[in-house]
């Protein structure tokens, strides 16, 4: 074969490659119970729920400007076909919001305009659109619909995305203060 074959023979099975995985829905392959797990199916309509708690701490944690012994947090469930994803907003006083003001925010988020779990980005731009901050409360949405999607695929995020969990960086950490002792 000369090269212009090949690349013929390329983009024809490229395309082909290309709009059968356009054809293929994510939801019927690993929602519809393609591993053959057992579960108990359940609506097929996204709804979320949340409640207040209050995490204590083991120890208590200093920063500069004060000393808590808990964090007030939010936990968040989304429920989908059986599967339930769990997030949390966790509310340290320098970011502003408070259980209140998070569960004023989340009674305004209605996801039942939306058929699948897989769409997270839509969802997630809806979200952010009903009102500027809130970001405690978005990312409770957002951790929730990534533990839902990820029960439904059976996979845990660092495999979906294909990390090595012994090379990933810690992104993100704050040491208190302490005494001397």
């Amino acid at each position: 074969m000369n090269k212009i074959t090949d690349r013929r023979n390329f983009i024809k099975s490229a395309g082909l490659i290309t709009a059968a995985a356009a054809l293929i829905n994510p939801v019927e392959i690993f929602a519809g119970n393609a591993f053959g797990t057992s579960r108990k199916k359940g609506s097929k309509k996204l709804e979320m729920t949340w409640k207040p708690f209050d995490a204590t701490l083991r120890h208590p944690f200093t920063i500069a400007n004060f000393t808590r012994t808990t964090t007030p947090i939010v936990l968040t469930e989304i429920t989908w076909d059986g599967y339930t994803g769990y997030g949390e907003a966790s509310l340290p006083p320098y970011l502003g919001e408070t259980q209140a003001s998070v569960m004023d925010f989340l009674k305004k988020v209605d996801l039942s305009g939306f058929d699948s779990p897989f769409r997270i980005q839509d969802i997630m731009a809806y979200v952010d659109s009903i009102a500027i901050n809130n970001t405690a409360a978005k990312a409770a949405v957002d951790i929730a619909l990534h533990d839902l999607v990820g029960k439904i695929m059976e996979q845990p995020w660092w495999k979906i995305w294909g990390f090595n969990p012994e090379t990933t960086p810690d992104t993100s950490f704050t040491v208190g203060l302490d005494t001397e002792e």
